[in-house]
């Protein structure tokens, strides 16, 4: 009897590890090491604090790669982090793979369970956290590398969370915000939105939270509660042009009570992918039907533009310098809801840019374009 309690205890202890919440976040890297063979790398935020144990446990992760074949990574190696990313562990999982053919791919994970207690997200939060990275195996290529995550802010304080990756190559880079991922039913689904995630200034509905694309920082400006918040971002890699890779990342933000200057929290306005509203404004904010993107940035040779509008409407397109010279111009000659084009900027001087839409009503919406 008493080796039967042993082992129904050994079992509970176990499975409560290893369903513990503890997720906090991560991406997925790929790295071509020769021909079509990459080498994948995820890397995978725990909770240094509350769930170290289940983060322990961890030691491996299932890997698809996108053309239908699953495998295994597994863990080479897990740290404390500390400084601004105090707080978090990060576990580096790694596993190789030898693609058929040439052609874009969705490598993923979906990882149990999440971190509890999320204030901008109404789904079960032990729901299992969706990592992916696409890539086209046309160009050897390693995917952008990005600095850890800040995990804890002050309320009140403007938060900026660093996206610049470590230099690995002259590919430039874009990015922008996006809602949580889920995967499609299966064992490899594919990428969708879960509309039961809201953008953490959707909460209260104060302040901005947005992409800086020029200082390539994620900026809350500003927390007005505290609690834990979800983010996810999508970087854009292009090369000539042509964008060959994207990289999901999905992090947690505690805002707390933390000593230091605070600001004035802002009006709010909804929070953008790809320059186009996906939050659910309310009726004070039903001016707000102009939006415009610009990718990538910096460039050095052609700017993908693109506007959406509300409602169909004719748009004019400027390229303007700081001393108020339209160096470029493009203009629509039907209306439309959506109009996407290029601007050659292979003949001007590099340097700081204000890229402005105008639509037939006379509304204007404004970008910062570096050449």
């Amino acid at each position: 009897m008493k080796s039967f309690y042993k082992i129904f205890f050994l079992f509970f202890i176990t499975t409560s590890v290893c369903s513990a919440t503890h997720l906090l976040g991560g991406e997925i890297r790929a790295t071509n090491l020769s021909g079509l063979t990459y080498r994948i790398s995820a890397r995978v935020y725990f909770d240094a604090q509350n769930g170290n144990a289940a983060a322990n446990a961890q030691t491996s992760i299932d890997i698809c790669f996108g053309d239908g074949n699953t495998g295994s990574a597994k863990r080479v190696s897990y740290d404390l982090l500390s400084g601004d990313s105090k707080g978090l562990a990060v576990g580096i999982y790694e596993t190789t793979y030898t693609y058929p053919t040439t052609g874009l791919f969705q490598i993923s994970s979906s990882i149990a369970n999440r971190s509890q207690g999320i204030l901008n997200y109404t789904a079960n939060s032990e729901a299992p956290m969706f990592l992916w990275t696409v890539i086209n195996t046309q160009f050897a290529n390693e995917t952008p590398l990005m600095p850890y995550p800040i995990y804890t802010s002050g309320v009140k304080q403007i938060l900026k969370i660093d996206f610049q990756p470590a230099a690995t190559d002259s590919d430039s880079i874009s990015a922008h915000l996006q809602k949580l991922s889920v995967a499609s039913p299966g064992t490899c689904g594919v990428r969708m939105i879960d509309n039961q995630y809201s953008f953490p200034n959707d909460v209260s509905k104060a302040g901005t939270f947005f992409i800086d694309k020029i200082e390539k920082k994620l900026v809350w400006n500003a927390p007005d509660a505290i609690g834990k918040y979800l983010y996810a971002m999508v970087i854009d890699e292009w090369r000539n042009g042509i964008k060959i890779s994207e990289t999901y990342r999905e992090g947690i933000i505690v805002i707390v009570d933390k000593p230091g200057p605070t600001v004035e929290i802002p009006p709010y306005v909804p929070a953008t992918t790809s320059g186009v509203i996906t939050a659910n404004p309310d009726a004070n904010y039903a001016e707000l039907t102009l939006a415009l993107d610009a990718y990538p940035v910096p460039t050095s040779d052609y700017l993908n533009v693109k506007v959406t509008s509300k409602y169909a409407t004719t748009f004019n397109v400027q390229l303007i310098s700081l001393e108020g010279r339209i160096i470029r111009e493009l203009k629509t000659t039907a209306p439309d809801v959506e109009w996407i084009n290029q601007m050659d900027l292979r003949q001007i001087s590099s340097g700081l840019y204000i890229l402005k839409a105008t639509d037939e009503t006379g509304k204007v919406v404004t970008r910062k374009i570096v050449r």
